[in-house]
């Protein structure tokens, strides 16, 4: 799907002021030939998450430059995901007084429900219209949320980024929009908290890999085959197991079970709620990183 240029989806309402207890207004990052997106802090004062627009080649990108109302830095990208854009740039020193935007801990949006675009000192009023793992003929290598917003050019752009009430990340968009005009996908927040978390720990981030088949003609996600010597072995997982929620998220179908795994920072314990016989059990599931071959276990 090409890029689709934002002037041209959106309709025009006023934008809503912002209070001093929100998050901070987002930097600019600007990349080459003068093409610019929306960063915000993640974490630690030194780190920022962007979504670098269609414009921009991503061969042999490794720098770019961020600004504040005051100060412009150069920043390292220090983690690039090809397929959705998303990367997260790191600074030698903070951007002014900002601090990092915090993860909501709710449950993953869902359609209807609300939150804002977050654009400089101002937002715009969106919601949630679903979430797709693809769209007129093109598969999305992770699943993105549909969103419908109220507002022009200003807020919606590939990076910025959508918070809930509390102004907790929500999701940050993509270069990616619908034909459907005000509708504009974004990256849910879960996805970069797995860049973020894997970083922390291992200085890369990737595909995790639990060692776990289910039944593809099943809609319920059940355990067909629990591979030795894996994640899922030293979970105590067993075959015929039914997965019906995973770190406090429900889990109705296969596609959510998919999407929760591909979220799960790679080292860190996941608790597993699940089904085996006539029982409810709980077992903490440690992901690793995949191999190229395994990446879809």
């Amino acid at each position: 799907m090409r890029p689709a240029a934002f002037s041209a989806l959106f309709l025009a309402f006023a934008a809503i002021p912002l209070t001093a207890e929100e998050p901070p207004a987002t930097v600019s990052v600007l990349w080459a030939d003068g093409v610019q997106s929306p960063g915000v802090c993640v974490d630690r004062p030194e780190w920022f998450i962007s979504v670098i627009p269609g414009a921009v080649p991503l061969e042999g990108l490794t720098v770019a430059k961020l600004s504040d109302a005051t100060t412009t830095v150069e920043g390292k990208v220090i983690h690039l995901d090809p397929d959705q854009r998303l990367c997260l740039i790191e600074v030698p020193a903070g951007l002014g007084p900002v601090r990092p935007v915090s993860f909501s801990e709710g449950d993953a949006p869902k359609a209807g429900d609300q939150g804002r675009c977050v654009s400089g000192s101002s937002a715009c009023l969106s919601t949630v219209a679903g979430k797709d793992w693809s769209y007129r003929g093109e598969t999305f290598a992770y699943p993105l949320l549909r969103l419908r917003v109220s507002e022009s050019k200003t807020h919606c752009h590939a990076g910025t980024v959508l918070v809930d009430e509390q102004g907790d990340l929500l999701a940050i968009l993509t270069c990616q929009a619908t034909e459907t005009e005000g509708e504009v996908y974004a990256i849910p927040a879960a996805r970069v908290r797995k860049v973020v978390e894997d970083m922390k720990r291992h200085q890369r981030s990737g595909p995790v890999w639990v060692g776990l088949i289910f039944h593809n003609e099943s809609s319920s996600p059940e355990v067909l085959e629990v591979k030795s010597d894996s994640p899922a072995a030293k979970a105590g997982m067993q075959e015929g197991d039914v997965i019906i929620a995973m770190n406090g998220s429900e889990i109705d179908s296969l596609n959510d079970l998919v999407e929760s795994i591909h979220n799960l920072p790679a080292g860190e314990a996941a608790k597993v709620r699940l089904i085996r016989g006539l029982e409810e059990k709980e077992v903490e599931l440690v992901p690793q990183f995949a191999a190229m071959s395994s990446a879809s276990n």
